[in-house]
């Protein structure tokens, strides 16, 4: 938890970066270049002069990323892209003298240079916001609230700016851990029919289904998971039949059966564990993610400092491992896959640094590019490409 500040106190454009973006324009190719955004999440009290969100341009050929804007002020804990990829949600879990406090701010892309410029912030109250995801047709933005038991929703105008909360979905219940002594609201994402929301509550053991009802929530079906799971982040199959969560508190990967017609979640599938078999320390499961080619799923543990890949199987959705990654792995409370499927960046968090491996595009299996982008605190990766929605 940090001290609560304005976000985008300063948006610093890099001079050289700048520069060239402005210049050239394009690739040499003539495509539209590829922009990300990375949120950092320091481990101190945030301030005017603290880094929050910097946008790298991606080198289609290597992977590479160069620095093109910092943005000063407040730490966000998540970060997402509006279907239409001309704005970003960054959502803020703060801390103040009263105790947590949240907010989410919109910014305007640039879709030249990537560049982003605030539009405005939006107080969510007594909250710790988690996690975003915009609704398809970009007219509301949902948010997971972690403190206060809540799914909220925001509606979103025409120039991208956020109004106040228009529907609020209150949890109930806890769990065996010290950490579920409450409902705490992790996850929300759309699955790939765009028409439910799959979400996650740490706190109460349970994973849900949800669905925007104009500016409300309403929940579609749920299931409890093993007590004491607390259950982080969902994905879906790209086939919409499977979904998958990742418990925070037990380092593992449940699958269910998904009937996406109705929103329903089924029977329990398979449970793997997200850590190498020698590992005996604490767990910490993060993150959660399909591979482009929706052949592959990825999961990151902050416990043995890994990400797992597995293999998918089209015709259960069950997962057998493929290997796991290491090298340069501290901290990786999220991971991303560029849009193409060759590269997959780890957040090392507490290793300040944006660790780039390589991904077999037969095998799915993980190896070390060699690339490393330095950065304080990296936490959240999203990435706007022309054809990415």
């Amino acid at each position: 938890m940090l001290a609560a500040g304005a976000a985008g106190a300063a948006l610093l454009v890099l001079p050289d970066a700048a520069g060239r973006a402005n210049a050239e324009g394009r690739p040499a190719d003539g495509s539209e270049p590829v922009y990300v955004y990375v949120s950092s999440y320091g481990f101190g009290a945030s301030g005017p002069d603290t880094v929050g969100l910097s946008v790298f341009r991606l080198d289609p050929k290597a992977g590479a990323l160069t620095p093109v804007q910092q943005v000063s002020g407040s730490y966000p804990s998540w970060t997402t892209i509006d279907p239409a990829r001309r704005f970003l949600y960054a959502c803020y879990s703060l801390r103040d003298e009263t105790g947590p406090v949240g907010s989410v701010a919109a910014y305007a892309i640039d879709p030249r240079t990537g560049t982003l410029t605030l539009v405005n912030q939006v107080s969510l109250g007594s909250s710790g916001p988690s996690q975003t995801a915009v609704s398809p047709d970009g007219r509301h933005l949902v948010v997971a609230n972690y403190y206060h038991a809540q799914y909220v929703v925001l509606p979103i105008g025409e120039d991208g700016e956020l109004g106040p909360v228009s529907g609020v979905l209150t949890n109930t219940g806890s769990g065996p851990h010290q950490r579920q002594d409450a409902p705490h609201p992790h996850a929300v994402v759309f699955d790939p029919n765009r028409r439910f929301i799959g979400a996650a509550d740490l706190g109460n053991d349970k994973v849900q289904i949800l669905r925007l009802v104009g500016g409300g929530l309403e929940l579609v079906s749920e299931v409890s998971v093993t007590p004491g799971m607390g259950p982080r982040h969902v994905a879906f199959s790209h086939d919409s039949r499977t979904l998958y969560a990742n418990g925070e508190l037990d380092g593992t990967i449940t699958a269910f059966a998904y009937d996406a017609e109705t929103g329903t979640i089924g029977r329990l599938l398979q449970t793997v564990s997200t850590e190498p078999a020698s590992y005996t320390g604490a767990s910490s499961g993060a993150e959660i993610a399909l591979h482009p080619s929706g052949r592959f799923l990825y999961a990151s543990n902050r416990g043995s400092q890994t990400v797992a890949g597995y293999r998918i199987d089209r015709t259960t959705g069950k997962l057998s491992l493929i290997n796991f990654a290491t090298q340069g792995v501290n901290g990786p409370t999220n991971f991303a896959i560029d849009p193409t499927g060759r590269w997959l960046y780890v957040n090392s968090n507490r290793g300040n640094s944006i660790v780039q491996f390589d991904i077999n595009a037969r095998t799915g299996e993980l190896t070390p590019s060699g690339r490393a982008t330095p950065l304080s605190g990296p936490n959240v990766m999203v990435f706007r490409t022309p054809d990415c929605r």
